[in-house]
């Protein structure tokens, strides 16, 4: 077949369909663009969720008369003049194609007017008919742009757009992200003319997401903030009391972009581990800037992407950052825990399906029976400062402890707390324990694993934590020697590896974490236990002089469980 170079309209439909996805791809290329033209107030407003109309005005820069002929062209920008910018990028839009991929599927209008004119100019293009040029109208200073009867010209793209509700519902929330980043600015947001935000400019995150969110959620809500020399973080993060059932509240944004990043994400949610339960997520609005040389924001189509040069540095900021921040998690209250989901948590079941096998631990297990515990100090400070004077006042369907103090009751899991307890036990006297670091294998062990990128580099990041193994056919790799707490507890070698081989960072103590987990699960006090008042009573204590971050199990889940004295004396209308 001969090759045929594509007419110009065809390229422009094309390229239009990698940026106009829907109504909120036009409204986040429009709003860019007014905050770019250093706008600081931005009216949005849409009909039928974005599909028949939408109009963004702003107070921003003016569109000089000259240069209203380029505003449909692809590629005619004024924010790139040479080769160098590409590496200094500190504007949201660049390419200059927004607006021609806008307009080959729209019908477009554009009202600017200068600071110093006495009337407004319009502009408009409907598909590849002549663009209406230069028309005079009345208008106050700044830009009006309208998009009316997206797709109109595409049938087959108008019918995968959702319904006006879903629409609505991507252009709500691309609303929210870009008030969030910016909330000196105001933004009034209207749905078929009835208002939905009419946010004015606030002195801080917190003031705009209170604005946002309509509650008060500051006491569940902790500020974190970095400065370095590529990049800086600024945010805030919930504690494990303010949970959800979706990701949805974790917003990421980098040089005021909201992305989806892997790295980010995962950094944080790391920080959160053993604080909350699989399948839980935080409230999370982290806020990176980085030095345009340390991020490119041109990989992804429509900007929903970064690529860091170190992303390594970027896990390590975010997840120190994020971990000091949450400090000691907290005794959940029974409104909290009432109040904080829609449906009732899962099982956890992540340590059975990572390790299958019944005969995973070799009988042969170390001494805990003298293993040092965490500093009494810091214990009894926490303790006092969550709990203060208490007294164990018996079981409940032999599953539950109760404590009493002076201004609440407590139910503790006691086969959470027992678990808890003996996994840091074992974590303590493994790392005490005069062992060799690795261990030579009589025989080699050959695994199959999993194809992955960067395979050798992930080898590299094992092997430095006390392994000896190596690549000796395609997806099949020989271990020669392992640390030597592999040899005293058994483990299915293979599944390890195909697990530890997905992790963006790889350390000894996350291994030993999911080892020791399951370990403790396994041999700890059972619900159904019956046990005396001293063996609670010495088990409470344990609880209280041994385990950091207290009141979650190793797996997440909140084991301590508070009632407060004045929730209980209004039952009895006292």
């Amino acid at each position: 077949m001969a090759i045929r170079k594509l007419p110009e309209y065809l390229i422009n439909r094309l390229k239009a369909w990698e940026i106009v996805e829907r109504p909120a791809a036009i409204i986040k290329e429009l709003v860019e663009n007014s905050l770019d033209a250093g706008a600081t107030i931005i009216k949005i407003d849409i009909h039928d969720g974005g599909k028949s109309l939408i109009s963004v005005e702003d107070n921003g820069s003016w569109i000089e008369l000259s240069d209203m002929d380029l505003l449909f062209e692809r590629y005619a920008t004024s924010k790139i003049h040479g080769e160098q910018d590409l590496f200094n990028l500190i504007s949201y839009g660049f390419r200059g194609e927004a607006l021609a991929s806008i307009a080959e599927v729209s019908k477009t209008t554009i009202i600017s007017k200068t600071e110093y004119s006495e009337i407004g100019s319009k502009i408009t293009k409907l598909w590849m008919d002549p663009i209406i040029k230069h028309q005079p109208v009345g208008f106050v200073h700044g830009t009006l742009v309208t998009i009316q009867d997206l797709f109109y010209n595409v049938p087959a793209r108008l019918k995968f757009l959702k319904s006006s509700q879903t629409e609505f519902f991507y252009c709500y929330n691309y609303i929210v992200d870009i008030a969030l980043m910016h909330p000196d600015k105001t933004f009034i947001f209207k749905k078929s003319d009835k208002v939905i935000f009419d946010l004015q400019p606030r002195d801080s995150l917190m003031e705009r997401i209170t604005d946002i969110y309509k509650k008060d959620r500051s006491k569940h809500i902790k500020e974190i903030q970095y400065t370095g020399e590529e990049l800086s973080l600024y945010g805030i993060i919930g504690n494990a009391q303010l949970l959800f059932w979706s990701a949805e509240n974790i917003k990421i944004y980098v040089n005021k972009r909201p992305v989806q990043d892997k790295v980010v994400r995962k950094a944080l949610m790391d920080a959160y581990y053993r604080q909350i339960a699989p399948g839980e997520y935080p409230l999370a609005i982290l806020m990176i800037d980085a030095k345009p040389s340390f991020v490119d924001v041109n990989v992804h189509p429509r900007k929903l992407e970064v690529k860091f040069a170190d992303s390594r540095k970027v896990y390590d900021v975010i997840y120190s950052n994020v971990q000091k921040a949450l400090g000691e998690n907290r005794i959940s209250t029974i409104s909290q825990q009432f109040s904080r989901m829609e449906v009732p948590s899962s099982p956890n079941s992540e340590a059975s399906s990572m390790f299958g096998a019944q005969d995973f631990w070799n009988v042969t297990q170390p001494n805990i029976a003298q293993a040092t515990m965490f500093a009494p100090s810091e214990q009894e400070q926490l303790r006092d400062q969550e709990v203060g004077d208490y007294k164990v006042i018996g079981q409940l369907r032999n599953s539950y402890i109760l404590l009493e103090s002076t201004d609440a009751v407590y139910y503790i899991d006691q086969h959470a707390l027992a678990e808890r307890i003996l996994f840091e036990k074992i974590k303590i006297a493994i790392k005490t324990a005069d062992w060799p670091q690795s261990e030579i294998l009589l025989q080699p062990i050959t695994i199959q694993v999993a194809s992955i990128p960067n395979l050798d580099e992930k080898l590299d990041q094992i092997n430095a934590l006390g392994f000896d193994a190596s690549m000796i056919g395609e997806n099949k790799i020989a271990i020669y020697s392992v640390p030597q707490v592999f040899s005293v507890y058994k483990i299915d070698m293979e599944k390890t590896f195909n697990h530890i081989l997905y992790l963006d960072h790889i350390t000894f103590d996350h291994i030993l974490d999911k080892i020791f987990a399951t370990h403790a699960c396994k041999v700890s006090i059972k619900a159904g236990d019956r046990l005396s008042l001293q063996e609670m009573t010495n088990l409470v204590k344990d609880g209280f002089s041994g385990v950091p971050w207290l009141f979650v199990c190793q797996h997440g889940r909140p084991f301590f469980i508070r009632t407060e004295k004045w929730d209980i004396d209004k039952f009895f209308d006292r």
